[in-house]
C-alpha cells in the first residue's frame, strides 16, 4: 500500500512538471512572436520615418534650386544702375525705368558710405538697398572721380565691390560698364582725368567679367570721335553728354542686355 501511494505521488510529480513545462515553453514561444511582432513594427516605422525625411530631403533639394536658379527674364523695370554724375545723367534724361543708386562725388572708395534717396524705396545705403530688394540686372558705372588715385589700388577696390554686389545678389547679372571717354581738349589738359588713364582702368575694370553672369559692354562707340575721345560736339563741359545723349545711351544698353540675357538663356 505504502509503495503504491509512493508511485502516485512520483506520477504525480512528474505530471505537474511536464504541465509547468509546456506552458514555459508556449509562454516563451509568445514572448518570441510578440518581440517579433514588436521588431517588424519599429522596422516599419523606420522604414516610414526614413522614406519620409528621403522626400522631405529631396524637397528640400529641390526648392533650394529653384530658389538659386538665376534669374533669365530680362527687364529694365528690374534693374539697378549703380554711379557717378553720369549715371545721374542716364536717371533725369533716359527715360529708363530702373532704380538709380547714383551720387556726383561716387567712387570706389567712398560707396559703402554713402545713403541715397532711391525712388519707391527709400534712403539708404548700398548694403541695405541689396538686401531689401532683388534685380535680375545691375548696372556698375565707376572710375572718373577715381582717377587721382593709384589705378592699381582702384582696380583692386573696384573688384572687391563686384564680387560684394554678387554676394548680395547671387541671381543678378552684372554688367560693368566702361568709362565714356572726355574730350580731346580735357584729356590733353589734365594730369590724371584723360582718357589714357581711363582707357587703362576701364582695361582693368572689365577683367571682372566672366561672361557667365558678369559682364563688360563699352559706350564709347556711340559717342567718340575719330580720336577716340569724346565728340566735342555732344557735350558742354568737356565730360557729361549733352540731355539729347543719355536717351541714345539708354537705348543702346537696353539692346545689349537684350544679347546678354539672350546668350545666357541660350
Amino acid at each position: 500500500m505504502k509503495k503504491t501511494f509512493i508511485i502516485i505521488t512520483i506520477a504525480v510529480i512528474f505530471c505537474v512538471l511536464s504541465a509547468c513545462s509546456v506552458k514555459m515553453h508556449t509562454v516563451v514561444n509568445e514572448n518570441k512572436a510578440v518581440s517579433s511582432v514588436t521588431k517588424q513594427t519599429e522596422y516599419s516605422k523606420v522604414e516610414k520615418k526614413t522614406e519620409t525625411t528621403s522626400k522631405k530631403t529631396e524637397s528640400a533639394s529641390k526648392a533650394t534650386q529653384e530658389n538659386t536658379k538665376p534669374v533669365s527674364d530680362f527687364s529694365m523695370k528690374n534693374a539697378l544702375f549703380i554711379g557717378d554724375s553720369r549715371t545721374i545723367g542716364l536717371m533725369v534724361y533716359s527715360g529708363l525705368p530702373s532704380d538709380f543708386f547714383a551720387n556726383v562725388g561716387m567712387s570706389v572708395y567712398n560707396i559703402y558710405d554713402k545713403k541715397i534717396s532711391v525712388p519707391n524705396v527709400g534712403k539708404l545705403s548700398l548694403d541695405d538697398l541689396l538686401t531689401k530688394k532683388q534685380y535680375n540686372v545691375i548696372y556698375l558705372m565707376l572710375g572718373i572721380n577715381e582717377l587721382g588715385y593709384n589705378i592699381e589700388t582702384t582696380a583692386s577696390e573696384y573688384k572687391k565691390l563686384v564680387s560684394f554686389i554678387n554676394a548680395k545678389q547671387p541671381d543678378a547679372v552684372i554688367i560693368i560698364q566702361k568709362n565714356l571717354h572726355v574730350t580731346k581738349v580735357k584729356s590733353a589738359s589734365e594730369k590724371y582725368i584723360n582718357n589714357e588713364r581711363l582707357d587703362n582702368l576701364n582695361s582693368k575694370i572689365a577683367e571682372n567679367a566672366n561672361n557667365k553672369n558678369i559682364f563688360s559692354i563699352d559706350a564709347n562707340i556711340l559717342f567718340d570721335d575719330r580720336d577716340n575721345a569724346l565728340d566735342a560736339n555732344k557735350t558742354a563741359d568737356n565730360v557729361h553728354l549733352y540731355a539729347k545723349y543719355y536717351s541714345e545711351w539708354g537705348n543702346w544698353i537696353t539692346k545689349e542686355s537684350e544679347k546678354i540675357f539672350k546668350e545666357i538663356n541660350n
